[in-house]
């Protein structure tokens, strides 16, 4: 081969792998351009989920609390009883 031919080869090498990198590029910036709408999308609904089970949480111990003002006595009891048959299950 002459000289010529290798660089004509080489420059031939050196364009097509350009163009596929090239077209990688583009394939990966749409690829991006669609997943990424779907996973902020993901995020936004994770964040109602975990700020609707706090509202929750706090509910329930708001109506915990309110029981445990109103029956002391009761609430007392109940908790002797739980800790009592915890107690028993872990021996």
């Amino acid at each position: 081969m002459s000289r010529s031919n290798v660089k004509d080869n080489v420059e031939a090498i050196t364009e097509s792998t350009q163009e596929q990198i090239d077209s990688l590029r583009s394939q990966l910036q749409q690829l991006l351009d669609s997943v990424s709408p779907v996973l902020l999308q993901a995020a936004d609904r994770t964040e109602h989920a975990v700020a609707n089970a706090r509202k929750i949480t706090d509910h329930e111990i708001e109506n915990v609390s309110t029981r445990v003002r109103a029956q002391p006595i009761a609430a007392v009891l109940i908790s002797a009883l739980v800790g009592f048959v915890a107690g028993r299950f872990s021996k």
